[in-house]
């Protein structure tokens, strides 16, 4: 990944190529290219020392707004063939991602080799800039509203300079703000209240496109009496009032089996809902809801003391962990929960209850050399659980890693439990431990990688805590292309 923008022997290209846009070179820009012209790296037919591998593997093409350090776009170019004069030209314009360059924005790019060894840019290539004709967007290109109406916006997108009018052609919708603009703005309207008992709809003329606006009828109001009810665990009769406007159909309907509506279950205007509620058998208390003029009527109905029992209350697993269970006995609708109080006790299913159930847990491998106890709370019940400690093993990350062919350093994590010693030897002559050459427990193992100095990328190994780290090192970098152009 590129830091800065770089040209060849140090220059910064987005520096240098600023300064030189003064008003005349701006004017005599290329508009809207779609094409770009580069001469090819004097490598792109060369290969490594193997004699199979290519220095240059595909090119790269990177856009900038004028100054700027970071890509505002990147298009790979793959790897065309040059014409006579070693030319590349290509078309690059539906390479071109849905981010397009912005209108009135000036712009230069660079073109890159890329190749095992690395990556060389070119210099900046000419500035160039995008002009788009007028095309109008208008969003949300319809809106809905109650009765009561109320107020909205509508958001127009255009280019700049690119002018547009807004219209209502309803007498119940108005223009607020925004009756005209230029380039982007907003559209901000009012909707009155419909007096009517049918649904109305109108339109608006933005940017010369339609923006379509319903509005729903006036709307029936409904109140019902009570909204809850507490009825003993025998259950009984009750009722529930409607007060609504004459004309104004309503239903009801018992959202649970043990709530039934004995008469009421339809009506227009005010009204009464009579129900009944059977006798609660459960030793939980439950909730049920009626559903009336729209409206929701919570009916909770009390219960008897819960008793739990749980088995195994204990339980012992080898250092490795692995799966487990408890049994929950309970009366049926006697809610429970179950917890852990150990990090490495997870309850897989079962972490709440009700009734009689089971509770499954796993226990993580214990990577200590000693044994661990942790609890699990079961229906208010305490579980122990025993796990034995590990016998020594390793692992290592990472087990491979690439470095540039200016050579540097690295580390390596060695993962092991406490009390358990391992070394680390290095393989070849141009890697060398500069620490950790021996630990106990975890531990990082640091190592550098001199300069390669020959022809190709080389490969060496460490040795650490008996796992082999293979270190690759690149060789060199192709060299870069040149002579870049955009053109029309």
């Amino acid at each position: 990944m590129r830091l800065e923008r770089t040209a060849f022997n140090g220059w910064r290209a987005g520096v240098w190529l600023l300064a030189a846009l003064t008003p005349s070179a701006l004017n005599a820009q290329t508009l809207n290219p779609t094409t770009v012209q580069f001469t090819a790296s004097t490598d792109h037919n060369s290969t490594a020392p193997d004699g199979v591998t290519p220095l240059v593997s595909s090119y790269e093409l990177e856009f900038y707004q004028v100054g700027a350090a970071q890509p505002f776009q990147t298009l790979s170019l793959g790897k065309p063939t040059p014409d006579a004069s070693n030319t590349i030209t290509v078309n690059f314009a539906n390479l071109l991602s849905a981010a397009l360059p912005s209108p009135g924005i000036v712009y230069d790019a660079t073109v890159s080799a890329i190749g095992p060894g690395g990556t060389s840019a070119s210099a900046a290539s000419n500035a160039f800039e995008y002009q788009l004709p007028c095309s109008n967007a208008v969003s949300p290109t319809t809106a809905s509203f109650g009765s009561s109406g109320g107020a909205a916006s509508l958001t127009v997108t255009a280019p700049s300079g690119c002018g547009w009018t807004a219209t209502s052609n309803a007498s119940w919708l108005t223009i607020a703000s925004g009756t005209s603009g230029s380039g982007s703005g907003t559209v901000n309207y009012t909707a009155a209240a419909n007096p009517l008992i049918a649904p109305q709809t109108g339109t608006l003329t933005v940017a010369g496109q339609t923006v379509t606006v319903t509005q729903a009828a006036a709307a029936c109001n409904y109140t019902v009496s009570p909204t809850s009810a507490s009825p003993g665990s025998a259950g009984g009769a009750a009722s529930v009032s409607v007060t609504a406007q004459s004309g104004c159909a309503w239903t009801a309907a018992s959202n649970a089996a043990w709530i039934t509506i004995t008469s009421g279950a339809s009506g227009g205007g005010n009204g009464t809902t009579n129900y009944t509620v059977a006798a609660n058998t459960l030793t939980s208390s439950r909730t049920g809801t009626l559903t009336v003029a729209g409206q929701t009527v919570t009916v909770t109905q009390g219960a008897a003391a819960c008793n739990y029992t749980v088995s195994p209350t204990s339980a012992s697993l080898g250092s490795g962990g692995g799966a487990a269970s408890v049994t929950v006995t309970a009366q049926s609708g006697c809610a429970w929960t179950a917890t852990s109080n150990a990090s490495w006790l997870t309850i897989t299913s079962g972490a709440s209850g009700s009734g009689s159930g089971a509770v499954n847990y796993t226990a993580a491998a214990d990577t200590s050399t000693a044994p661990q106890t942790g609890t699990l709370t079961v229906a208010g019940q305490t579980i122990a659980v025993t796990e034995m400690g590990t016998t020594c093993s390793y692992s290592v990350s990472p087990t491979s890693a690439s470095i540039g062919n200016k050579g540097g350093t690295g580390n390596v994590v060695v993962t092991t439990a406490a009390g358990c010693s391992w070394t680390s030897t290095s393989g070849d002559s141009w890697l060398t431990i500069t620490s950790g050459g021996s630990g106990d427990g975890a531990g990082t193992v640091s190592y550098s990688a001199a300069a390669n100095t020959s022809k190709s990328a080389q490969v060496g190994l460490l040795t650490v805590a008996g796992i082999t780290v293979t270190i690759t090192e690149a060789g060199p970098k192709p060299t870069p292309p040149g002579h870049l152009r955009i053109v029309k």
